[in-house]
């Protein structure tokens, strides 16, 4: 007995002082939408199971396999063949020779949008590098601990190119490539890196430490030249989000912001950094700062919520264990919510502009028929398809992939306002957050698991109430009449005027979908018809064409004109010719909020900077 616990004492000391695993990786054809890998990884002879990440933290979606190509393994000097498994493309089988002790793996990543943005997005002036895209790893079996895999990598720009990354740089070698400090494959793969022609640095809250930092690369110079009230709306979202937290959880926060035309949009969010891939004028265009105010803020609150603490059921030991989503409305809808009011904390919105952004989610969920069949709760387990899916057709009676963050959200309103009628405004969801999530000290990115359990024992210490039941209604029952009481206990109603507030005018909304219960483009083609609705009962599709409008050619304005003076039907004709006779005579229907009188607002409570 005492010969075997010596025999594995003697493995685990093998295992802790091996050599880390070496990953150079070569964005010198970033422009050709290429990345080039060299892997060395220290080996044993014998039978090796490689594992190219599968299921991502934060990713409701598989890695791009299918984007990993010219593989080649070799093991000094020689040529080994691999085996991709039968059952699951994501595992890699060799046999490594006896004389063998490292291999080296060369391989291609194609970057090209969007069936590669999971593992990087590229140009000829910006790259974002999602080391998942790159990297094998040694997979024993299913207990296999990505955390306890060291790594040392390092990248290669093209010339003159700069970088971000949460990485500690550790040497420049002589090349221009930049080597990092050595750190587990858990760390690597939830720190991206972005690196362009054109870069830009800017300390966020310079009174505030852990140092926060706004790294930017983009198409041209000028998209770099952010207004300087944005930069202190980005400050104060930092102070305000230590406030509300009270202590965080990363050494250093790098808010890396892609601003491209020629790249995917993406947003992946991170511990110590956040991966905002976003359109050239994201930042120096006054109605994109408006219009997505709460993107960056979403994706902050993610390094408490989804980081720090997370489900048990995404807390899987590597990256071949299958998710469990069921709590996406938590991770999800929480970091919704508290990024929607972290941006009016910090200005980025005022009052009237945050009752828009919550009418738009409450409309929503109203109109969502797919609410009799489908729960919040298996919305979420249905994450990885439902993200998969590129057909909006019917998505009120689907569900989509967006689900858990808005309704999520409106369930997170829902406890913020319990908590604060409870106690006559004494509480808040504030106590709940800085006690589930603030975690009483600053710490370094660690991560603590957390059971549904543990979540209604919170609120409890909060604020005693049985939010067991309270909670279980809203994600776990089918709810055809949803019932709004966040907004009602906050001092509102949910209304629909014939005209646009003045947050729908902002958005550029037409009427249609919660009047003939449609969307449709500038184009005529319908996008969505909303199951059950009037164009649904009148027997339009999502696909048609509508070519005329009560005999006019098809334009939004003439399609406004007759919903406004329609008086029973309306006459449509599709591109092929088919008549459509769509009965409405409710006029425009736009989703806002109305005050109820003698009610205290909530919502103005709700949104005070602190």
């Amino acid at each position: 007995m005492r010969a075997g616990w010596l025999i594995a004492l003697a493995l685990l000391a093998s295992c802790a002082s091996a050599a880390p695993i070496t990953l150079q990786v070569d964005l010198r054809d970033a422009p050709r939408k290429l990345i080039h890998a060299v892997e060395t990884i220290p080996v044993e002879p014998g039978p090796l199971r490689l594992a190219y990440p599968k299921w991502l933290p934060a990713e409701h979606d598989l890695g791009p396999v299918q984007q990993h190509t010219g593989l080649f393994i070799t093991g000094n000097g020689r040529p080994i063949r691999w085996r991709r498994d039968a059952y699951d493309v994501f595992l890699y089988h060799l046999d490594v020779p006896a004389d063998v002790h490292s291999i080296e793996i060369r391989s291609d990543f194609i970057a090209s949008d969007p069936p590669a943005e999971g593992g990087g997005s590229t140009s000829d002036k910006v790259a974002v590098l999602s080391w998942n895209a790159v990297v094998l790893y040694p997979y024993a079996d299913a207990g296999a601990k990505v955390s306890d895999i060291q790594v040392q990598p390092a990248v290669t720009l093209p010339p003159q190119w700069r970088h971000a990354s949460a990485l500690e740089n550790a040497r420049q070698e002589a090349d221009g490539s930049i080597t990092f400090r050595t750190t587990s494959l858990e760390r690597l793969v939830d720190s991206p890196l972005i690196a362009g022609r054109y870069f830009r640095e800017i300390r966020l809250a310079p009174d505030v430490t852990p140092a926060h930092y706004l790294d930017m690369v983009a198409d041209t110079p000028a998209d770099l030249d952010i207004p300087a009230a944005r930069i202190e709306q980005l400050s104060r979202l930092v102070r305000q989000s230590g406030k509300l937290f009270g202590y965080r959880h990363y050494d250093t926060f790098s808010f890396l912001v892609t601003l491209s035309d020629h790249i995917s949009g993406r947003a992946v969010d991170h511990h110590q950094s956040l991966d905002n891939r976003r359109p050239a004028k994201f930042l120096t265009d006054d109605t994109m700062l408006t219009r997505y105010a709460n993107f960056i803020p979403h994706d902050l609150v993610h390094s408490w919520n989804g980081k720090y603490r997370r489900p048990a059921g995404l807390s899987a030991p590597n990256f071949q264990s299958p998710p469990d989503g069921s709590e996406l409305w938590i991770v999800e809808g929480l970091s919704d919510y508290l990024g929607t009011v972290l941006a009016a904390r910090a200005g980025m919105w005022d009052l009237e502009q945050f009752r828009g952004v919550l009418a738009d989610n409450a409309a929503a969920i109203e109109h969502r028929q797919g609410r009799t069949w489908r729960d919040l709760e298996d919305n979420g387990r249905m994450a990885m398809a439902l993200w998969a899916n590129q057909d909006q057709a019917y998505d009120n009676w689907r569900r989509n992939g967006f689900d858990f963050y808005r309704e999520g959200a409106m369930v997170w309103l829902d406890v913020d306002v319990a908590l604060r009628n409870a106690s006559a405004g004494k509480k808040s969801l504030d106590d709940f957050v800085a006690l589930f999530y603030g975690g009483g000290a600053d710490t370094g990115p660690i991560a603590r698991p957390y059971q549904m359990d543990d979540v209604i024992a919170a609120l409890n210490q909060v604020v005693p109430l049985d939010w067991a039941s309270f909670l279980r209604e809203r994600v776990q029952s089918l709810q055809p009449n949803p019932t709004l009481s966040g907004i009602q206990g906050a001092g509102y109603r949910l209304v629909y005027r014939d005209q646009p507030s003045a947050w729908s005018a902002f958005n550029g909304k037409n009427g249609f979908e919660y009047s003939l219960g449609l969307n449709v483009n500038r184009r005529g083609e319908i996008t969505d018809v909303l199951f059950d609705s009037a164009a649904s009962q009148a027997g339009l599709v999502p696909g048609a064409v509508i070519a005329t409008v009560q005999g006019q050619p098809y334009s939004t304005a003439v399609l406004q004109q007759a919903i406004r003076s329609a008086h029973g039907a309306i006459q449509l004709s599709l591109q092929d010719g088919t008549p459509i006779s769509v009965i409405h005579d409710g006029g425009e229907r736009y989703p806002a909020l109305e005050a109820i009188p003698g009610m205290p607002d909530r919502l103005a409570d709700i949104i005070k900077a602190r």
